[in-house]
């Protein structure tokens, strides 16, 4: 496997530098707290006040930051990468939409959205870090 390794370029120093990075199971435990944290939000028993501008960039948590900079180094033009990247603005753009309709006092539509569109959206992003998991098994 060494050998292979090295061919591709997969050396010590870069899974060190991923794992350093990212780390997965972290990135998928954290988008599981998420439907926790829209819950409250929804039920009125949230300890924080949620902004929809703050949640639907996909680029300022720790997994959006690495997916859209650092990940390029490991899974250029890799379509799983661009899947992870498409999936998970959806996903922020769906928690977003949650708490702007929880705001506007439109419960029963966030609560359509949250138990439907976001559901799946939050079970595709998990997958798909399951499936970039997997490439970086390969790799390494």
């Amino acid at each position: 496997m060494g050998f292979f390794s090295r061919l591709m370029g997969w050396n010590d120093a870069k899974k060190a530098a991923i794992n350093e990075e990212i780390n997965i199971m972290d990135a998928i435990n954290a988008h599981v707290r998420w439907k926790i944290r829209l819950d409250k939000c929804l039920n009125g028993t949230s300890d924080e006040v949620l902004d929809p501008k703050v949640i639907c960039r996909d680029d300022q948590c720790v997994l959006g930051k690495w997916i859209h900079g650092p990940a390029d180094k490991y899974f250029e033009n890799d379509n799983s990468l661009n899947s992870l990247r498409d999936d998970h603005a959806e996903f922020h753009r769906l928690a977003a939409r949650v708490v702007e309709l929880v705001h506007a006092n439109n419960k029963e539509a966030a609560r359509n959205i949250l138990h439907g569109d976001y559901t799946e959206a939050s079970r595709i992003v998990i997958r798909d870090l399951t499936e970039l998991s997997k490439l970086l098994v390969q790799k390494l």
